[in-house]
């Protein structure tokens, strides 16, 4: 009977022993073991985006660049950095005595050939009525034709030079082209310039600072992902933390 229990009691002591480790190793298997989770969402049509990165100077949309026609010396200047300028206003003038020396000459010579015109004109009118009666002969009146003919040719030669000289002295005269601000000034007074065959730059004009674009060179790489009307944001030295924003044209 004894042996009957004890043989009872070491198999109760096994069964406890095996489901011990049995629970051990199915709680390290199951600690070991991954978490599967699933999230579902709704599908859905959405933009994807492509940035490309370019950099340029910001100028103004319109800009106007204020030269000199004729050469001389810079007399004043009335406008300067950042100045507002209308239209028609003066802001410089160059030294007008030359000029009008040029253009009194000018004038002089014009009144001259003129009165030299009008003389040959009467002259040729009265030989040419003496002529259709043959009272003059042919010489006397191809003369009178030949001086008319010259002294026509020299009027209007010295009627063109007094025009350029009167034209000469108002570009002496520098008005602004456009409203704006100047942006530019590349003369100073007493300074002389000269108009050859290219017109020197006096003074810059941005008509409107509010309207800005942004000159910038793409790489040849990204070219092609740039087109008319895409949306563009771009920041400035000056001002880091602003983020500006415009489109491409």
């Amino acid at each position: 009977m004894k042996k009957k229990t004890k043989s009872i009691i070491w198999s109760i002591m096994a069964l406890i022993v095996a489901a011990a480790v049995l629970a051990i190793y199915l709680k390290g298997k199951a600690a070991g073991a991954p978490r599967l989770s699933y999230e579902t969402v709704t599908v859905t049509r959405s933009d994807i985006s492509s940035t490309v990165t370019a950099t340029g100077t910001i100028e103004p949309v319109t800009e106007v660049e204020v030269g000199t026609q004729v050469s001389g010396i810079i007399d004043r200047i009335y406008v300067d950095y950042n100045s507002i300028v209308r239209e028609g206003q003066i802001i410089a003038e160059m030294d007008k005595v030359t000029l009008e020396s040029e253009l009194a000459s000018a004038r002089a010579a014009y009144d001259g050939s003129k009165a030299e015109y009008e003389y040959q004109t009467k002259n040729y009118e009265r030989n040419r009525k003496l002529y259709e009666r043959n009272l003059i002969s042919d010489t006397d009146y191809e003369q009178s034709v030949y001086n008319y003919e010259m002294a026509r040719s020299s009027f209007h030669g010295s009627e063109a030079s007094l025009a350029k000289a009167e034209r000469n002295l108002s570009y002496a005269t520098i008005a602004s082209p456009i409203d704006g601000v100047v942006i530019d000034r590349a003369v100073e007074e007493g300074q002389t310039v000269a108009a050859g065959f290219e017109t020197p730059t006096l003074f810059t004009i941005a008509a409107d600072l509010t309207q800005m674009q942004v000159v910038a060179d793409v790489d040849e790489a990204d070219i092609g992902g740039v087109a008319d009307g895409q949306r563009v944001s771009f920041t400035v030295d000056a001002y880091p933390d602003d983020i500006f924003e415009g489109k491409v044209t």
